[in-house]
């Protein structure tokens, strides 16, 4: 089952023990190392602004709109489990982050991201292109497999990754006229 980070929010965090609403997702945690989910962050329904966190281990179950962990006791502050607050501490942000290939081509943000909370992984990157022609592209779709590394702000992904990129990036640098030629004689 996969899960897109824009849906995070309406994600609620129940617990199994107690049979209650903890609060809402608010980020599942990366392992910018191997892509691996090693933590959910989730705001508390009760208190405003206090962010809590759960090992993966914790999880007990995963449906469409809900993520059960083992009880109120699997719930830490983010400083307190530190696996996961060595990786907070690198402050990577996936959404947001520029995307280039392994030959320094930059090709644009991550717009969105998904896991399959399954497997607890990292799935997708769909990067909006950064060229001037994004209004006729779609999404550049990136999986997980093609991701070489996350840093702060960057993701280096494999070039052989992005060949629909290349149709997008030969478009673009066709002239003007020779585009309007083509569309001319398509109507025809």
């Amino acid at each position: 089952m996969q899960k897109l980070a824009s849906e995070f929010g309406r994600t609620a965090i129940i617990t199994r023990e107690e049979r209650t609403i903890l609060g809402s997702l608010q980020d599942v945690i990366i392992n910018p190392e191997n892509g691996d989910a090693i933590g959910i962050s989730f705001q508390v329904s009760n208190a405003k602004n206090k962010i809590m966190i759960a090992n993966t281990s914790d999880i007990a179950g995963v449906g469409t709109n809900f993520i059960m962990i083992r009880s109120i006791d699997s719930a830490s502050l983010p400083d307190e489990i530190i696996r996961i607050k060595e990786v907070l501490d690198k402050d990577i942000e996936i959404a947001g982050s520029k995307v280039v290939d392994e030959d320094g081509r930059h090709l644009g943000k991550v717009r969105d991201w998904s896991i399959d909370l399954k497997r607890m992984r990292l799935e997708r990157l769909y990067v909006v292109s950064s060229s001037l022609i994004k209004m006729l592209a779609q999404d550049l779709i990136i999986t997980a497999n093609d991701i070489i590394k996350i840093e702060k702000d960057k993701i280096t992904v494999r070039s052989s990754s992005v060949k629909a990129g290349k149709k997008i990036a030969a478009m673009a640098k066709t002239p003007k006229t020779a585009r309007a030629k083509i569309a001319h004689m398509k109507q025809d």
